[in-house]
């Protein structure tokens, strides 16, 4: 058998895709590290998890006869303030994680890979918005067991929703 039997008859060329994607890619694999890590240390999920359950149980029941509310029921008055709470607490663990892989270097690394420069918030960022999103649902549920009752339209609560992530936005800095 000759070499010459296994020449390439077309060169091969790597598919070429928009920036964009590309940006969306680095994120998507940073975002997928950062859940990859839940696993390893539960901790993390385990006292965002039981932390709001036990404000709620604290509130609703041992606090719960001393406070009057006109209008609307208390359980519906404090799960409104436990789930901003609990958004705000998760916005904090965003930002302490960032702080620590600047601290341990790790950004750094990322930096002298060919990779989107902003792969590393919105990964980061993302992977804490799927683990905030189970907080959420187990609060909802927690809720839902005390005596929550939600009230208004579909369309409310995700303005609501709305509301509690652009509340949490960092303002940028402005360059000049």
């Amino acid at each position: 058998m000759n070499i010459t039997n296994f020449r390439i008859t077309q060169s091969l060329k790597p598919v070429a895709r928009p920036r964009l994607y590309w940006t969306i890619a680095d994120a998507l694999v940073l975002a997928k590290r950062h859940l990859i890590q839940i696993p390893r240390i539960p901790e993390e999920l385990i006292f965002a998890t039981i932390q709001p359950i036990m404000f709620v149980l604290l509130f609703r029941y041992v606090f719960g006869g001393a406070i009057a509310i006109t209008g609307t029921s208390y359980v519906n008055y404090l799960m409104a303030g436990i789930f901003a709470q609990t958004v705000i607490f998760g916005a904090t663990t965003t930002g302490i994680g960032l702080a620590t892989d600047l601290q341990r270097g790790l950004v750094d690394r990322f930096r002298s890979l060919p990779m989107a420069k902003s792969a590393v918030l919105t990964g980061r960022t993302l992977s804490d918005l799927v683990r905030n999103t189970f907080v959420v649902m187990v609060m909802w549920t927690v809720g839902l067991l005390v005596g929550f009752r939600p009230q208004g339209l579909f369309i409310s609560w995700l303005a609501a929703g709305g509301l509690l992530l652009l509340a949490l936005r960092k303002p940028r800095k402005r360059r000049g």
